[in-house]
């Protein structure tokens, strides 16, 4: 039995218990200012302000004070434009020509790279002019070797490309195995899963002419073969060779199997490559990993029978109730930061209209976990565009909402219809769009002078392998992702597998494996990640070495670098901060427009 005292003592602990609570969660609601876009900076025409590369002249004698990329080609090819974009990240310039016959044979300013389309362009006499460039020091790379008889009936190329035997002009690999050093991220193997359900992520070009390199060779990618099938057994050392470098007289010559030179994967691929052929390699990066939920929240209650039928609510309630906290448990755990692509109705021509009632409790759970709103310009049916950006704003109006939204979602075939309506009401504020990835857009860019264009560079959802080693590229490159999960299938599903379940369940095995070794960048917001964009496409950049120290010199103070080595150590850093990405590669940060890295001395010293 409880005395009186007792029960007197209990009520009171229980009543400033609940005061307590009940203030801190009222405070907490006040200071909560959802209406307030943090990430949000004011438009700026700074992209007339972006650096441009050099396009040059062969014939000329204009000498340039940096690395230019010579690409013996198709300029207008595949190939082509991954290299340029590449120039364009990495700050070096370019030149094109159709064929080694129109290259010199006496260039006043050497190539830092000269990249062939293929080995063709290396056959008869050409090839004595590369080997010639080879020694004076500059890294040639054949981006494609397409026709394996170009190489079997031709003894020096073969030497010139350290292959010691051509075992197959075509054979049926299980996978491949890429080891670390090339790109970042460490060692990984691709091979056909067991698992029925987890084959569909293999689709990397399995069949492939079955090269074996000799020694002064490193290689970096092989392929894997079913030897019980084949009845033969293989060493290690000698199976088909995918992506190696071989050393001539100091030089180095890269060779790679298939199409990795053909899109977004070659700007990791070709950073690897000058660290591979250099002591060490400085770069500058963006620095900003990006989660894009696409189309979520929706405010109107559309495609109601089916939505009843397989999950016994409406689409607002399925979104509050069971999506919201399965994203924000994605997110903790991932330690990502969401972009939320609102998505007020999909179809303006059926009776579902938009309701906002629901808008404010979404931006206080986005401030909550630091996450920012953005729009969704893509719909199912309305009349035009305009339309569907004049309703929105209606629909924000009635919500009373003053946000402003920095980042808009479009499909990439709708990004030219939109150059005329950045200006109207929804979108004045808007200084960043985004679209799925499509190879007809850079990774990033300025769509105009005063808006940046960031591609999704990955579908959490459907991921496969060759999106895998594309990720990796692209963070080699430019410490940049923007994973993305549309909710457009979820809402007005065409397959069993377009259940929320279903996807939530693959969209987070997705981002808590693929994704983890690149924790060492911050996560960022889009409007955040506008920020750095700018930074980085807008920068030129220096730098030297003497002994152990390392000079850059950046035109943009908080510009982001990766300094990649051959075990050498920092030991201290003026003007900027490090941070180990793995061993061998550093992040740096240039706090100031100078930075001195000084390395230690007893680090290990590259030599070629």
């Amino acid at each position: 039995m409880v005395s009186k005292r007792n029960f007197f003592s209990i009520a009171i602990m229980m009543f400033v218990l609940l005061f307590l609570f009940q203030f801190s969660m009222v405070i907490r609601d006040r200071q909560n200012s959802y209406d307030v876009n943090e990430n949000l900076t004011a438009r700026e025409a700074d992209g007339k302000n972006a650096w441009k590369k050099q396009q040059i002249d062969l014939t000329s004698r204009m000498e340039t004070d940096r690395n230019y990329v010579l690409f013996v080609g198709d300029a207008s090819g595949e190939m082509a434009q991954s290299v340029d974009r590449w120039c364009d990240y990495a700050k070096w310039n370019f030149a094109s020509c159709r064929s080694m016959e129109e290259v010199p044979e006496k260039l006043e300013n050497l190539p830092g790279m000269l990249i062939l389309e293929s080995e063709k362009y290396a056959l008869d006499n050409n090839l004595e002019k590369l080997e010639k460039l080879v020694r004076q020091g500059v890294i040639i790379v054949f981006g494609c070797l397409e026709d394996p008889q170009n190489i079997e009936n031709n003894e020096e190329l073969q030497d010139f490309l350290g292959i010691y035997k051509v075992v197959s002009e075509s054979t049926e690999l299980t996978g491949v195995k890429l080891f670390e050093g090339l790109l970042l991220g460490g060692e990984v193997v691709y091979e056909t899963p067991a698992e029925e359900d987890e084959k569909e992520r293999q689709d990397l070009q399995l069949e492939v002419p079955w090269y074996q390199v000799g020694s002064g060779t490193k290689t970096y990618m092989v392929g894997l073969l079913d030897q019980a099938k084949l009845n033969i057994t293989v060493d290690n050392e000698d199976l088909p060779t995918i992506i190696w470098r071989n050393g001539i007289a100091g030089g180095s010559v890269f060779a790679v199997v298939g199409d990795y030179m053909k899109d977004s994967t070659a700007l990791g691929l070709l950073d690897g490559m000058v660290t591979e052929a250099s002591e060490y390699y400085l770069y500058p990066i963006v620095n900003a990993q990006n989660l894009s939920m696409v189309n979520f929240p929706a405010f109107a209650d559309e495609n109601s029978e089916k939505m009843m039928e397989m999950y016994s609510q409406q689409i607002t309630g399925i979104g509050r109730d069971i999506m919201w906290s399965s994203l924000v448990s994605i997110v903790e755990k991932g330690g990502l930061k969401m972009t939320c692509f609102m998505q007020p109705q999909a179809d303006y021509q059926d009776e579902a209209d938009a309701d906002g009632k629901e808008l404010v409790f979404y931006l206080k759970q986005m401030k909550e976990q630091n996450a920012e709103a953005g729009l969704s310009l893509q719909y199912k049916r309305a009349g035009s565009l305009k339309e569907k950006l004049d309703q929105d704003a209606e629909f924000f109006r009635k919500a009373d909402s003053s946000y402003r939204y920095g980042a808009a979602f479009s499909e990439e075939e709708k990004l030219d219809q939109l150059k005329d309506l950045m200006n109207t009401e929804l979108l004045k504020n808007v200084n960043t769009l985004v679209c799925e990835y499509t190879e007809e857009e850079p990774v990033i860019s300025y769509y105009t002078n005063e808006i940046t264009l960031q591609t999704v560079t990955s579908d959490g959802m459907n991921y496969h392998y060759s999106d895998d080693i594309r990720m990796r590229s692209i963070q080699s490159a430019l410490g940049y992702t923007n994973a993305m999960l549309n909710m457009q299938d979820i809402f007005w599903p065409e397959r069993k597998s377009d259940r929320w379940q279903i996807m939530q369940k693959h969209f987070s095995s997705n981002l808590l494996t693929y994704w983890k070794n690149f924790t060492v960048f911050d996560s960022t917001t889009l409007s955040e990640s506008n920020t750095r964009t700018r930074t980085f496409l807008n920068l030129d950049f220096s730098e030297s070495r003497t002994e152990d120290e390392i000079t850059l010199q950046t035109s943009q103070a908080g510009s982001w670098f990766i300094l990649r080595t051959h075990g050498e150590e920092i030991a201290d850093v003026e003007g900027g901060t490090q941070t180990e990405i793995e061993e061998g590669a550093y992040l740096i940060q240039a706090a100031d427009t100078t930075v001195k890295i000084q390395m230690k001395t007893a680090g290990l010293h590259y030599s070629k």
